[in-house]
């Protein structure tokens, strides 16, 4: 058996403790996902809004239900939502982006977190997923879209 030091206390105290607050985040008041796939009664938004046209379908995965809708000068539309798919399945969707005429760049992923750019078809713009702690089928989407 190991036994931890006072570094390592600390590091698994504050883990533990990111790891609550996570869960704390996840359990928000909102509306709860209902996408045509199975219900992740554990993922919620605060309100359901439609797509704005400044998005297109195209770069929201299947099963996204829209929280948000931020629009900022000079023509920058920021949505907030949930997706009714596993992370991993949330990040293949945007992977394969450039099958429909988008390119990515400047990307990054770690295990409950991927982002990137991408740009095609008169716009720019960045996608992030985030995993849901004690939420495996659902993810938060933060998503913003510019005019070229």
């Amino acid at each position: 058996m190991r036994v931890l030091g006072r570094r390592g206390v600390s590091g698994v105290s504050l883990a533990l403790l990111a790891a609550v607050a996570l869960g704390i985040a996840a359990r928000t008041d909102g509306h709860a996902f209902r996408g045509a796939g199975p219900a992740r009664t554990c993922a919620s938004v605060q309100g359901q809004v439609a797509r704005p046209a400044a998005v297109p379908a195209a770069v929201l995965p299947p099963e996204t239900v829209l929280g948000s809708v931020e629009r900022m000068d000079p023509g920058i539309t920021i949505v907030r939502g949930v997706v009714g798919q596993s992370f991993q399945d949330a990040v293949d969707f945007f992977v394969r982006l450039p099958a429909a005429g988008y390119r990515l760049s400047d990307g990054d992923a770690e295990a409950t977190e991927a982002e990137s750019r991408f740009a095609g078809r008169g716009l720019s713009g960045k996608w992030k997923v985030n995993g849901i702690v004690g939420c495996p089928g659902a993810v938060r989407l933060a998503l913003y879209v510019k005019p070229d």
